[in-house]
């Protein structure tokens, strides 16, 4: 049977009045499944209270949407039935879902129609997004705040006294990967190895230097999260912020600085800029036609999009900045390119093929782990990665298995 999952929650603007098409689903729904229409009430009551917080908005949005069409789509249930037994079925099922609802990219919930002006179900979007080739996964981490997302929905629901149980903090507290189904691995290494990143960083070169229209912005970019290993939140466009070239500023001792004005923790810091990543924003600047280096308060974009964007607050606008995903894009896209390399060994093969298992966070532990292998002091390397203390860098103080191997000292029976 063809499973078929519909946008059930509306933008954070229109929580008061609603999509028409999902209050009339909801209405006929609420005859055949006990509490459909109060739920979803509560739902949207518990949405509204999260709606000035953007990212996690869309993130329990995204969560509850899911909740909502395996109850109401697949078991036919009400919410408020749910217990640890069926949300452990749910999470199954988003762990292995089916292929209808299986897509290469993101879309939108929603399009507007453009005799009245409403809203209705984009026929492209699907729940889940697979975005290299193969079967779909699904990291630890992401069930981790699956889990507890939806906690957090169960304990209103508890407040509301709909609900008397939390399965999602139980499940959450029982956690166990091994009896989960297709769960992905969080033990890989996380940073590239050398000759990872020497064949992605060749790459990028060749494609700047072949390319220039399209990838002197993504030098720069490789090269920043590279050498100044920025979260990805801290170089794209999130509401409330929008870098700009002036991000790049000289310092009062002369050396040039990338300003993150505030990042996670509410934390602003300054970051020296080698000389290499000098050239390359000169490089992309060159080619825009704009001076070598820029001034005090210019309002041009970090990265400039290629094509006016097609949704949101920016629609039809070019001179504008990526989004974490256009970011995310680029570097899954360069990544798979330098894994499709051919004329490479056996052994070269394996280590490329492994890149489709990195993300551009990847890019941000490569740098911290040869910035500290390079002898930088660990109060430096902490400065410039925004983290709170020194104890955080020890995941990244970490051997490999070839160095484990090498630095074993041969022991007899």
């Amino acid at each position: 049977m063809t499973v078929i999952f519909a946008p059930l929650f509306p933008h954070a603007e229109q929580l008061d009045i609603g999509v028409t098409y999902i209050n009339q689903y909801v209405m006929e729904l609420d005859s055949s499944i006990n509490d459909a229409a109060y739920s979803y009430e509560l739902a949207i009551e518990y949405l509204s209270e999260n709606k000035f917080n953007a990212n996690n908005f869309k993130s329990i949005r995204s969560e509850l949407n899911l909740l909502f069409n395996w109850a109401w789509v697949v078991k036919h249930i009400s919410i408020s039935d749910i217990d640890r037994v069926q949300l452990r079925k749910f999470i199954d099922f988003c762990n292995q879902p089916p292929s209808e609802l299986i897509t290469q990219a993101s879309y939108p919930f929603f399009i507007q129609n453009k005799q009245d002006g409403t809203l209705e179900p984009n026929p492209k979007w699907r729940p889940f997004v697979m975005r290299r080739e193969g079967r779909y996964v699904r990291k630890t981490s992401t069930l981790k705040a699956q889990l507890s997302l939806l906690s957090g929905f169960f304990l209103f629901l508890s407040d509301m006294e709909y609900v008397d149980k939390n399965p999602a903090a139980v499940l959450l507290r029982r956690l166990n990967v091994n009896n989960t189904h297709v769960v992905e691995s969080s033990d890989g290494e996380k940073a590239l190895s050398d000759g990872q990143w020497k064949r992605v960083w060749q790459h990028v070169n060749h494609l700047a230097n072949t390319q220039p229209e399209k990838h002197q912005r993504t030098r720069l970019l490789f090269a920043l999260l590279y050498l100044l290993y920025p979260r990805v939140s801290e170089i794209a466009a999130r509401p409330g912020y929008t870098p700009m070239m002036s991000s790049f500023t000289r310092h009062r001792s002369g050396h040039w600085v990338f300003k993150i004005p505030r990042s996670k923790g509410g934390k602003s810091r300054l970051i020296p800029c080698p000389d290499e990543l000098m050239q390359c924003l000169r490089a992309y600047r060159q080619y825009l036609g704009l001076t070598d280096y820029p001034a005090p308060h210019e309002q041009v974009p970090l990265f400039v999009r290629h094509r006016a964007g097609t949704h949101g607050r920016e629609t039809g606008i070019l001179n504008a900045q990526l989004g974490i995903e256009a970011i995310r894009d680029i570097v899954r896209l360069v990544f798979d390119e330098v894994a499709d390399s051919q004329n490479s060994t056996v052994q070269e093969a394996h280590e490329l093929n492994e890149l489709r298992e990195f993300s551009v966070h990847s890019l941000r532990h490569t740098g911290i782990t040869t910035s500290i292998a390079a002898g930088t002091p660990l109060q430096v390397v902490m400065k410039n990665a925004g983290h709170a203390d020194l104890s955080t860098l020890s995941v990244y103080i970490s051997t490999d298995i070839q160095q484990q191997a090498e630095a074993t000292v041969p022991r007899a029976l």
